[in-house]
């Protein structure tokens, strides 16, 4: 069987399961196991696999610096919300561990969702 990117990035896709292990801190405690929640960001490849670029040409890279410009916006907004959350539960380590990885996961996914949004137009 021939392996492609495209058949690459879909299994990669595939990662975002270990994801899963973050539930695991509502029964060990550990808040270490919260990290996990950042697996997620690998589901990111199942809309990159979708896209049908072989050569880049300059629509593509002007979709790219859309895309990129959209999740500077989305970090920004993250940044902002984790600086209430130090502000506002400072002895809280635990939530601020849940709040980083799940938003390394929403930074990645929004970057795929809106270049493959803006490649399928």
């Amino acid at each position: 069987m021939k392996h492609t990117v495209k058949n690459r990035r879909m299994w990669m896709g595939f990662l975002g399961l270990f994801g899963l292990q973050g539930f695991s801190y509502f029964w060990t405690g550990e808040a270490t196991d919260l990290c996990a929640f950042a697996w997620f960001a690998y589901f990111s490849y199942f809309w990159l696999a979708r896209l049908h670029v072989e050569l880049p040409d300059e629509r593509y890279r002007e979709d790219v610096k859309t895309a990129k410009a959209f999740a500077f916006q989305i970090a920004s907004f993250e940044l902002f919300v984790l600086f209430l959350l130090v502000l506002i539960l400072p002895e809280s380590s635990t939530l601020l561990t849940l709040a980083v990885s799940i938003c390394v996961a929403v930074l990645i996914l929004s970057y795929a969702a809106k270049l493959y949004q803006l490649e399928e137009k």
